[in-house]
């Protein structure tokens, strides 16, 4: 991949389709039963105020060429429907930027392997990976995860020309009183080729913001989620169950 972008626009338009394809903290919304580490390696680097506040973390050792980001905020929705909505939403075929394909390799109640395929210009290397979501709810903390890691040994060798990507993170929600939640977002994710260090790394905050702030809008959508309250045992119903 070579260094010229192009003009400002396609530039800056090019290089977020190469952030997304990675795939997939208001500290004081954090739990007040948080341990007095829930904050190492971290060190805060923004805060947004308004309608859907956060705050924004850098990691403090980051892994070479892995920038790795973590976002504090709430939802007013319980934690079971907070992960059952972004489930939905990771395990979905629809693709969320020009050029990307996704197929849904597999999937079952509380996990899906998602292959994502980003064809980008000539001038830059196509990205691929398989991501493999994992969902857990822990009965005694109210606590539920969305976890996910690049599982890129059930693909194919790649093509010539298409790089293979590096990406974990979660989503953990907690329950808030009297019936919403507070989530971490956590990423860790290469993009690859020969982006310079400092374009990467706001991709791929941008990315990180990008994502909460998709959530939040699916969360807010009442025909997206088409429930009308959690299962009574609090667990996470199969993805397209209603």
């Amino acid at each position: 991949m070579q260094n010229g972008y192009g003009t400002s626009g396609s530039r800056w338009r090019t290089a977020g389709r190469v952030a997304w394809a990675t795939f997939f903290a208001l500290s004081g919304m954090a739990s007040a039963e948080a341990p007095s580490d829930f904050f190492a390696g971290w060190k805060q680097a923004d805060r947004r105020d308004g309608d859907r506040p956060w705050t924004l973390y850098v990691e403090t050792e980051p892994a070479p060429g892995v920038p790795a980001f973590r976002i504090e905020t709430s939802f007013e929705v319980p934690p079971v429907i907070a992960a059952r909505t972004l489930m939905a939403s990771m395990a979905e075929g629809d693709a969320t930027t020009r050029g990307e394909r996704r197929v849904l390799l597999e999937q079952s109640a509380d996990t899906a392997l998602v292959h994502t395929f980003v064809d980008l210009p000539f001038m830059f290397s196509d990205r691929e990976l398989a991501v493999r979501i994992v969902a857990s709810h822990d009965v005694a903390t109210g606590i539920h995860r969305v976890d996910w890691n690049d599982e890129n040994e059930h693909l194919p060798p790649p093509e010539e020309g298409v790089l293979r990507l590096r990406t974990e993170g979660y989503w953990e929600f907690r329950p808030r009183a009297p019936f919403g939640s507070f989530a971490t977002y956590v990423s860790r994710a290469e993009v690859g080729g020969s982006l310079p260090a400092g374009l990467r790394d706001r991709l791929m905050r941008g990315q990180a913001e990008d994502a909460v702030e998709r959530l939040a809008q699916r969360i807010g959508s009442r025909d997206v989620l088409n429930v009308a309250a959690p299962p009574p045992d609090g667990s996470i119903p199969p993805t397209g169950a209603e």
